[in-house]
């Protein structure tokens, strides 16, 4: 919490934090916070003006979906928008064998295997590899 929050708090604080201010500049700070009061004010029964008609709408729009014969879960069901396509695997079209032995197969599509980028690398070529 801020200093300002603790002093305005505390009755005895803030007599004691204005102690050393003159007359102006208490008057001058009673101006300035009665401004701030007054704004804040306004804000606050603007926000629960706009709470409100918020509301108003959100039940507007609930009876019209009542009249409807539709329920809130019909406009938001998780399942119904996630339904993803099944992609076919895509056959391989590089072959290479390391020395190990072990084969490796790539598509050519995505990002390029350790195996085939070694094999790259010391000169190989896509061409060299093709099924």
């Amino acid at each position: 919490m801020s200093e300002f929050s603790e002093i305005s708090r505390n009755k005895s604080r803030l007599r004691a934090a204005c102690r050393d201010l003159s007359i102006t500049q208490l008057e001058t700070m009673a101006l300035h916070l009665s401004e701030f009061i007054e704004k804040r004010s306004q804000e606050e029964a603007e926000f629960a003006q706009q709470s409100a008609k918020k509301d108003a709408e959100k039940q507007a729009i609930l009876v019209a979906i009542a009249e409807a014969g539709l329920t809130p879960e019909d406009f938001f069901l998780d399942g119904a928008s996630k339904i993803k396509k099944i992609r076919k695997p895509v056959a391989p079209q590089y072959r290479i064998t390391d020395a190990s032995g072990t084969q490796h197969e790539w598509s050519g599509r995505g990002r390029t295997p350790k195996a085939f980028e070694h094999f790259f690398s010391k000169g190989g070529s896509k061409d060299a590899c093709r099924i």
